[in-house]
């Protein structure tokens, strides 16, 4: 591995950026409240791979008057050091998007300038924490504004500043509201509503018994233990791989479907009249 490949590569991104940078006036009109304090163009609810993409479009468009937030530490945005118990991502390694379209961002680009040249064709799926270090490289390089270790409240509408006010919430407590013409939930998965444990489970076991795998669980704990898993997707298929190697005893997993499901339908929609339309 090369630091200053690189870091070179991370200069020919910067003068590939600076080649295609036209118009280069910024357009919003900067707003304030009646009070004087800035209103952002956009806030960005979320920095994973979703939130990065969005930010980065938005500052090639010339709206610079951002900020995006995040509830995890620097460099642990997304599932990929959480609660991502796979061992590389289900996606191929072409994958695009957060790349906006300039080929020396693409995670090709990055990879062989980090690893070398010839690694590429020996790759065959990424690890996740690879993907997750070319997405703080892509947050680096392209100078995004990444508010970490903080959580936006309820977001409310006011009429009279014609813009959201959203109260951002630190690790400590602490608050700062914020107002902001726009808003992007880039929440991901976490977005889709509260993670939820069947009634049947929380009121009826004691809390070491049993943890949802959005939580950090004690894998160590269950050698030599049988485990069951209510479910059957993807995620209930890590977290059994990961308790049996962790010298697990048994692993069932338990679900409602008369057969597994063998078609995964996101690979379905690879196909630009879907995505871009």
């Amino acid at each position: 591995m090369d630091s200053q490949a690189l870091e070179r590569h991370a200069e020919k991104v910067r003068r590939d950026l600076e080649l295609i940078d036209y118009p280069r006036r910024e357009w919003t009109i900067p707003r304030q409240t009646s009070d004087g304090t800035e209103i952002l163009d956009c806030l960005i609810i979320g920095g994973g791979q979703g939130g990065i993409a969005v930010a980065g479009a938005l500052l090639r468009e010339k709206v610079s008057r951002i900020l995006v937030v995040d509830a995890n530490p620097a460099g642990s945005e997304g599932p990929w050091r959480t609660f991502g118990r796979m061992i590389t991502l289900r996606t191929p390694k072409y994958v695009t998007g957060p790349d906006g379209g300039i080929p020396s961002l693409t995670i090709q680009a990055w990879y062989e300038a980090k690893f070398g040249n010839d690694t590429w064709e020996k790759l065959d799926q990424f690890p996740k924490e690879v993907w997750a270090d070319y997405l703080y490289w892509l947050r680096i390089t392209l100078g995004l504004p990444v508010q970490n270790d903080t959580k936006a409240g309820a977001m409310e509408w006011l009429e009279n500043e014609r813009c959201f006010s959203i109260p951002l919430i630190a690790k400590d407590g602490t608050q700062q509201l914020v107002f902001a013409r726009t808003v992007v939930l880039a929440t991901g998965i976490e977005g889709s509503g509260a993670w939820h444990t069947p009634p049947q489970i929380s009121d009826n076991l004691p809390a070491h018994l049993y943890a949802h795998t959005h939580t950090e669980i004690g894998f160590p704990d269950l050698s030599g233990k049988r485990v069951a898993v209510l479910g059957a997707g993807a995620c209930a298929f890590d977290n059994a791989a990961v308790a049996l190697e962790h010298g697990a005893h048994e692993v069932n997993l338990f679900f409602r479907r008369s057969k597994m499901v063998r078609v995964n339908p996101y690979r379905w929609a690879e196909f630009t009249g879907f995505l871009k339309h």
